[in-house]
């Protein structure tokens, strides 16, 4: 059992961004690898193969820092949130632009962004431990 929150939204998160990778990469297979014109994934997600390969890294990140321990997983959820927010802030920026080589869309922003700040509240607020620093004899 788990009972750390930011293992159990590590593991959580990292297997649906896995998931929407790996199906990423199979609805945009035809595309060029880096386009702003993408495929939409269930009729909302806008995605090409430069996407797809950040959303199953990140999920990579996420399961591995899951399963690896209370630490490692809060250190990622900041990490990665934090990132996810900065990517989110810039593909509202890029979204509609010749810069859009991620085909990013509104929903894909909004799903980075919500997904990041996710991750950086439970980061920031969950798994406190106190370290006290070693008694000399």
């Amino acid at each position: 059992m788990i009972h750390s929150p930011n293992r159990l939204l590590s593991l959580i998160l990292g297997i649906v961004f896995l998931l929407i990778g790996l199906f990423g990469f199979f609805v945009a297979t035809p595309l060029p690898f880096a386009t702003a014109e993408g495929a939409v994934l269930i009729g909302l997600f806008g995605v090409n193969a430069a996407l797809s390969t950040i959303h199953v890294l990140v999920g990579a990140a996420l399961l591995l820092a899951g399963l690896g321990g209370v630490l490692p997983a809060k250190l990622a959820t900041v990490v990665l949130g934090a990132a996810l927010v900065v990517f989110s802030l810039v593909g509202f920026g890029i979204a509609h632009t010749g810069a859009n080589i991620f085909a990013l869309n509104t929903p894909d922003n909004l799903l980075h962004l919500f997904a990041g700040l996710l991750l950086v509240a439970f980061g920031l607020t969950t798994d406190k431990v106190i370290l006290k620093a070693p008694k000399l004899a």
